[in-house]
């Protein structure tokens, strides 16, 4: 048979994200742990922008499941879902799911029956994995809308690493310190990224 490949086209405009960090002489002079903090703190606001462009990727999932609970067959159908369009061995798939903290009050409601007897969740709540899916609590994420992927979903193009820029103002003593990045990320492969949506 003769294969074929294709692809879609999409422009993209690259993103950057920047934040600025100021500071005068005395404060430096009164606090040493001023400017550790501060740009330990602009790294932390870098990484925290990026990611939250990272999962509105994962949120433009073109496959979608509609479940009642998130329960174990809701679960396992949304994985299924992939499979049949990957046409991958679902044994050697790392996934993991985005769950907002209120649908994770449900999946732990939903799966009390299933993993009465597993110690974690007996004695702490802790659900850790679905049907082969690891569960993570995103605060960012859409309620009643559960995030399943493989890594391979998103990929984040970085276009420059992290530039830093500094300026000093002498006569005031005032300094100024940026941080920059250029990046994209882009939902690579729709195969391998659906959506629970609940009480459908």
């Amino acid at each position: 048979k003769s294969i074929e490949v294709g692809y879609a086209e999409k422009e993209y405009e690259i993103l950057m994200a920047q934040n600025r960090f100021d500071y005068f002489d005395e404060q430096a002079m009164t606090d040493p742990m001023l400017v550790p903090v501060g740009t330990r703190h602009m790294g932390t606001d870098m990484f925290n922008h990026v990611n939250a462009d990272i999962f509105a990727e994962f949120n433009k999932a073109t496959l979608t499941h509609a479940a009642s609970a998130p329960d174990f067959a809701a679960f396992a159908d949304a994985t299924a879902m992939l499979n049949v369009k990957a046409l991958e061995n679902l044994e050697g798939m790392s996934l993991f799911g985005f769950v907002h903290p209120k649908d994770m009050a449900k999946v732990r409601k939903a799966l009390k029956e299933d993993l009465k007897f597993v110690e974690k969740f007996a004695t702490q709540g802790y659900v850790g994995h679905v049907a082969g899916i690891a569960l993570f609590n995103k605060a960012d994420a859409v309620e009643n809308t559960i995030v399943i992927a493989n890594k391979e979903a998103v990929t984040l193009f970085n276009k420059r690493g992290v530039e830093v820029e500094q300026e000093r103002d002498a006569d005031i003593r005032q300094n100024a310190i940026w941080s920059r990045k250029y990046f994209l990320p882009a939902l690579t492969d729709a195969t391998k990224v659906v959506k629970i949506t609940l009480g459908a």
